[in-house]
């Protein structure tokens, strides 16, 4: 049995999920571990199965406790003795890089991490992109905004600030110049382009975005219904992300065949990994 563990916001759980169904196309059984939810304070909890048509194979409490080497009664650690299950427990090692044989290995493991390449599920694309599909009716407010978004050369900007600001190995990556320069990009590839803000700090956005003409705020969907802001960025044709997994996604799921995607060309303000892999060849990064 090959068990993932889920763990993080909206953005992580759909990586863990392209990722469990990338195991799923080669192992006989993949589930799912939920278990990390249960007093889970940020974020949103587990969404996925609440904004898309998903319904995963959990593992039951007893099985994870089998897999999870920090579950150490005696007779869980006799059982996994006997299973051997001893080395099952993988967590990963190197983030944003990919290793194929996370996906040959054939014995029982639980992943630990956050699989953060699309090398992982890139030959499963449609599958998932159907698989990411919406499934909630959006509010009158934000119909309005989705019109204005396919009638127009609409850009998608996203500034995560919220828990990056001061975050030592997130923080100050998409600064004020990078959006600057992205927006510049933007304007001089994209004929009449129209800009739409997402973000969790719209006042800083006002007082420092140089904000071109034919740009709109998008404001109100909070808590629960956060991930409308990665449904309405999806719906873009060309977009500008920060190093957010959450507009990654976004950016993911655009359709539009010549997107233009700006990304960060740094992902992560830690030495000891290598983040070159995390964006997308056809992207953008400055």
């Amino acid at each position: 049995m090959k068990i993932v563990k889920f763990l993080g916001g909206l953005g992580n759980q759909m990586f863990q999920y392209a990722f469990y169904r990338a195991l799923s196309k080669r192992h006989k059984t993949v589930k799912a571990d939920l278990s990390g939810y249960s007093n889970y304070p940020l974020h949103n909890g587990f969404e996925l199965e609440k904004i898309f048509n998903l319904d995963l194979k959990k593992a039951s409490p007893f099985i994870i406790k089998l897999y999870d080497p920090t579950v150490r009664t005696w007779y869980i650690r006799k059982l996994r003795k006997i299973l051997l299950l001893e080395k099952a427990y993988k967590a990963e090692k190197d983030p944003f890089l990919f290793d194929e044989e996370k996906l040959k290995d054939k014995g029982p493991k639980l992943y630990w991490g956050y699989w953060q390449n699309q090398k992982y599920f890139i030959d499963i694309e449609q599958e998932l992109r159907a698989n990411f599909q919406f499934k909630n009716e959006v509010s009158k407010t934000n119909e309005n905004f989705l019109q204005q978004i396919l009638r127009s050369n609409s850009i998608s900007v996203h500034i995560r600030r919220g828990d990056y600001v001061g975050h030592e190995s997130l923080g100050g990556l998409c600064d004020l110049a990078y959006y600057r320069e992205a927006i510049t990009i933007m304007r001089a590839k994209i004929k009449t382009p129209s800009f739409f803000i997402f973000s969790d700090d719209m006042e800083w956005c006002r007082k420092n975005l140089p904000l071109p003409e034919n740009t709109t705020l998008i404001e109100g969907n909070n808590g629960l219904n956060s991930y409308i802001d990665m449904q309405l960025m999806s719906n873009c044709k060309h977009n500008i992300i920060a190093n957010s997994s959450f507009s990654w996604w976004a950016a993911w799921l655009n359709q539009n065949p010549d997107k233009i995607v700006i990304a960060p060309k740094k992902w992560i303000n830690d030495d000891n990994y290598n983040d070159s892999d995390i964006i997308p060849k056809t992207w953008l990064k400055i």
